[in-house]
């Protein structure tokens, strides 16, 4: 499996993100906001469809509420005393993502909860030796009520204010997945944790139908129990999570991620996650699915990514972060 440069993780500008209707090729647009409203959104096999039966695509970007990753724009701090500042700044980052009349016409913000708020210094949550992190991988400093206070005054507010603009949005966790993850491990029970806590939120609840969840981010290396790895790991470390939050009564997308910083799903080929409204969380950087600067057949690349996404036949897909810039030598991409 190709490394990943681990810099891409905390990228400072917008990367694009698209859900596809899961073919390998994209379906019509649907009308996803009538009389005024955001319609929901199901998932009816391969496809995303709006309660009139068309087919969606959505397309869009994301972006975090943490201050360092938005040159302070707001202040330097995840405290109360800038939660205004913060919503305020989203609400006018949507007004420009969906000005069509500067060309602009993203329908999709993918929302990352940022540890930033979540994370109390003096807080201690359990993170396995083996499971050990650091940076936004490092989860020891977790507060579970700081997530219940903050996904009411900052995460909800952010994504209200999105829809309001006519914008799905999708959730992930705070923070990245450490190196290695195991099946009963402390990141699985962090995971479980958090999604508890959102999907316990009336708003999440009530807005479903616009609102999905990424699992995870960047599952590098997932492992079972006692360190071996089959092809039903990847089952076995998400379908508990997602039974948890069916268990809550969310009933809206769940968006699975796969392996190898989110580029391997063959697995799930094998072992899909079971239950409705299921679909997959892909990554796409350059280099991935056998296409670079210099080796870039289209036809080519489709096939790539089929083998390694295999239930792009059978489900929707997000891409939730896809990068593709000329390579400057001394700068990179």
């Amino acid at each position: 499996m190709q490394q990943k440069n681990q810099s891409k993780l905390t990228m400072k500008k917008f990367l694009l993100l698209t859900v596809a209707a899961c073919s390998l090729s994209l379906s019509l647009m649907g009308q996803v906001v009538a009389h005024g409203k955001l319609q929901p959104l199901h998932v009816d096999g391969k496809y995303l469809k709006d309660p009139y039966g068309n087919k969606v695509v959505l397309h869009g970007v994301m972006d975090t509420p943490s201050p360092y990753f938005n040159n302070n724009r707001w202040g330097n701090s995840a405290t109360d005393g800038n939660v205004s500042a913060c919503v305020n700044y989203f609400n006018k980052l949507f007004v420009a993502l969906t000005d069509s009349t500067s060309g602009a016409y993203c329908n999709l913000f993918r929302l990352h909860l940022d540890p930033c708020w979540t994370n109390n210094n003096s807080a201690s949550w359990t993170q396995d030796d083996r499971e050990s992190g650091t940076g936004e991988a490092n989860i020891s400093h977790y507060d579970p009520s700081r997530l219940k206070k903050y996904m009411k005054t900052v995460y909800w507010k952010i994504t209200n204010q999105a829809m309001k603009h006519g914008l799905y949005v999708i959730m992930r966790p705070p923070g990245v997945c450490p190196g290695t993850i195991y099946v009963g491990g402390s990141y699985q029970k962090y995971l479980l944790n958090v999604w508890d806590i959102v999907t316990q939120n009336d708003s999440v609840l009530k807005y479903y139908g616009q609102v999905g969840i990424e699992l995870a981010n960047e599952p590098v290396s997932v492992k079972n129990a006692d360190g071996s790895e089959s092809d039903r790991t990847l089952h076995d470390f998400f379908q508990p999570i997602v039974d948890k939050i069916r268990a809550n009564v969310f009933k809206g997308i769940i968006w699975v991620p796969g392996s190898g910083w989110q580029m391997n799903y063959r697995p799930y080929a094998k072992y899909p996650i079971t239950g409705d409204q299921i679909g997959y969380a892909v990554h796409d950087y350059v280099g991935w699915y056998d296409t670079n600067d210099d080796h870039y057949d289209h036809d080519n690349a489709i096939k790539k990514f089929g083998e390694s996404i295999p239930i792009v036949r059978t489900n929707p897909i997000a891409i939730t972060e896809v990068d593709w810039s000329p390579y400057k030598a001394g700068t990179g991409h």
